[in-house]
């Protein structure tokens, strides 16, 4: 469905942006085009992103002091007034907590690789978006080719069609192959009418097939989900630092300023020290809960690796396996039956054989070079998808 949007989207921004002939041979699909306006403007995108920017902005508050308390004490009030005014003393006082030295700061080392995370999040919501596109061009390149055979084989049964028109006048042959040409042009025109789209201009030049080991490699410095594990396993690593930071206590300063009937009585100074008495039911089971969620990042790390290692090899065997499709009807299919279609004219021109048989030839070519076209947009999107795996553009 997504990659249908996709297609969709591809096809209205080329009818927006071209002019309306679609035989222009001076209008292509600009790919790194369509690429950079859905990187601009997609609204997943834009959400993963500004799930980011509010990741970051949580860093600094992470690793920040509480805010500190001020307080205002009336002391010996009279019995006889409910008036605080009327109090004979007042303390007026600030309390500042202090956690343990380093607790702070694995908080804000917590709180920035979730920050990583979503950032290796949003660039791999912008990798599928990339890697969409890409398999919908190629999708729209089928559709290009399919209109470019037609017109080229339309122009073959215009041919066909006098030569059996000629044969019939002299009456070497019957009305029906005049008719069957007729029949012929017809359907074709049809298809042309069905697949009216705006051309492509896309390279059918091979790529080399990189081997399994560098993609391998690759993946693991370019995948952004992976990149986004490691981060949770170095996440889960400070939260485990920072559980057993709770066994050491924390700390609260107070200072506060006494006046009595109206005058300075003097100073305060208070400190105190929370001690963590329970942690055999506090901080024993936060280390213990620490110790599984780390394991359990490593465990889905390996899940991913593993992921990305099938993705790799699915879309290297695709790739292969349209290379030599393609190689097969370039250097072998499309010319041997381009032959044979030259040997069925001139042999339907000398009476040797019907036109069922040339019609048969003809469509032989229409096939191959379609079957042609079909892998080598099999081809790029497979390299589409092998460039998703390892998270970078190949050369």
């Amino acid at each position: 469905m997504i990659k249908i949007k996709i297609l969709i989207m591809v096809i209205s921004i080329l009818f927006l942006s071209m002019q309306p002939s679609w035989a222009s041979d001076e209008k292509n699909i600009n790919i790194k085009e369509l690429i950079d306006e859905a990187l601009a403007n997609n609204p997943e995108i834009r959400a993963s992103k500004e799930r980011w920017e509010a990741a970051k902005a949580a860093v600094l508050p992470a690793r920040s002091w509480e805010d500190p308390q001020l307080s205002l004490m009336f002391d010996k009030i009279p019995d006889s007034s409910i008036n605080p005014g009327a109090s004979m003393g007042r303390e007026y006082s600030i309390t500042q907590g202090f956690p343990y030295p380093g607790k702070l700061s694995l908080m804000g080392k917590m709180a920035e690789k979730e920050a990583q995370m979503i950032y290796e999040e949003f660039k791999g919501k912008e990798k599928d978006v990339i890697r969409d596109i890409k398999a919908a061009c190629y999708d729209y390149f089928m559709i290009y080719k399919s209109i470019e055979v037609n017109l080229e084989t339309k122009e073959i049964l215009h041919h066909f069609s006098k030569i059996a028109e000629a044969k019939y006048a002299t009456g070497l042959v019957s009305q029906w192959d005049v008719l069957k040409a007729q029949i012929e042009l017809s359907q074709l025109a049809n298809e042309i009418i069905i697949l009216n789209q705006e051309k492509e201009s896309v390279r059918d030049d091979q790529k080399n097939v990189p081997p399994l080991e560098l993609m391998g490699e690759l993946a693991l410095q370019g995948r952004p989900e992976l990149k986004g594990m490691e981060r949770f396993i170095e996440k889960e690593e400070t939260g485990l630092n920072l559980a057993k930071k709770g066994y050491y206590p924390d700390f609260m300063v107070r200072l506060a300023q006494r006046e009595e009937d109206g005058s300075a009585a003097g100073w305060i100074a208070e400190f105190g020290v929370r001690i963590p008495l329970w942690f055999r039911t506090k901080q024993d089971y936060a280390v213990k809960e620490s110790v599984s969620r780390l394991e359990s990042a490593k465990n889905e790390y390996q899940g991913m690796r593993n992921m990305v290692s099938f993705e790799i090899k699915d879309a290297l065997v695709k790739i292969r396996s349209a290379a030599s499709l393609v190689d097969l009807h370039k250097s072998t299919h499309i010319p041997q039956a381009e032959q044979a279609l030259k040997g069925a004219r001139v042999a339907y021109e000398t009476g040797r054989v019907d036109f069922f048989a040339l019609m048969e030839s003809w469509k032989t070519v229409k096939n191959y070079k379609l079957d042609y076209y079909k892998a080598l947009a099999s081809f790029e999107q497979a390299w589409a998808e092998l460039e998703r795996a390892v998270g970078k553009e190949l050369p």
